[in-house]
């Protein structure tokens, strides 16, 4: 990976939630494609871009519930940790409680076990695996930023009180897989702005005492 590589975004749906477009040498990764559905696949239409696969950093329906639709249109596997399985399975109890369009479970999904890099196209990035805010959430690192899903947000952390969120388990996520970055590592979350990894050391409040 290099650091040419265009990182786009929409923010979508009624959690605000932020879906990128990973472009490099003519193809797409496409991380936690959540709501409006058509709105991900009008984007790749209009900017001509070539979808290669789908990371969801977890599996609350937020950043998973797209996939299907996506997959449907273009073939392309979907990434998720292992230990995701069994949030995946309240997927279709989530849509019902939100009131959001169910469009079934990702399939196939490719189940990371972190043995390994992700492949996808001729992309072959590492990711780390940050329990807390849910059980299997992992990171994604490129040369132009980590992705960090629900783990840490600007000056915020993920919520722990859903089933199988543990917040000691995410602090020690944030210190060990996160603030161990370089501190000009650019965070780019699931919700609200791009950060860094020096400012949340410095500004955010929950993470002080790490």
């Amino acid at each position: 990976m290099c650091k040419t590589m265009q990182i786009d975004s929409l923010t979508l749906g009624i959690f605000q939630s932020n879906t990128y477009f990973l472009t490099e040498a003519g193809e797409t990764l496409i991380i936690d494609p959540g709501d409006r559905g058509q709105k991900i696949l009008d984007f790749i239409r209009e900017n001509e871009l070539n979808p290669v696969g789908i990371v969801c950093t977890h599996a609350h329906l937020d950043h998973i519930i797209s996939a299907p639709l996506i997959m449907k249109e273009y073939a392309i596997p979907c990434f998720l940790h292992k230990k995701e399985r069994e949030v995946l399975k309240y997927l279709k109890t989530m849509c019902e409680q939100f009131h959001m369009p169910y469009h079934g479970e990702p399939k196939p999904v490719t189940w990371l076990d972190g043995k390994k890099p992700l492949k996808a196209g001729h992309f072959n990035l590492p990711y780390r695996h940050t329990p807390g805010h849910t059980p299997g959430g992992i990171i994604l690192v490129t040369d132009s930023g980590v992705f960090t899903g629900d783990t840490i947000f600007y000056r915020s952390v993920g919520r722990t009180d859903f089933p199988g969120g543990d917040h000691e388990a995410l602090m020690t996520s944030i210190r060990d897989h996160i603030f161990t970055l370089p501190g000009e590592t650019i965070l780019y979350p699931g919700h609200g702005p791009a950060t860094s990894v020096n400012h949340e050391k410095q500004h955010n409040p929950f993470t002080t005492k790490l």
